[in-house]
């Protein structure tokens, strides 16, 4: 079954693979795993709404993207 809408998370700081960022200690101690991954809200709920009205959607993290296809 084919998507109707897809939804784009986009990161903050587009080449973050190449600009060292400090995000502060906590983000020392905590890993970042598929776990953390976090949509803004708004997505979850549009889609959800578009989902009961019968859209097929999906919500793509370019950033996760990016990461996977160094």
């Amino acid at each position: 079954m084919a998507t109707d809408i897809v939804f784009i998370h986009a990161p903050t700081v587009y080449d973050f693979r190449k600009k060292p960022i400090f995000y502060g200690p906590v983000s020392d101690v905590v890993p970042s795993s598929p776990v953390f991954e976090m949509y803004p809200i708004g997505f979850m709920t549009m889609s959800s709404h578009l989902e009961a009205a019968g859209f097929k959607t999906r919500i793509v993290n370019i950033a996760v993207q990016m990461l996977q296809n160094k």
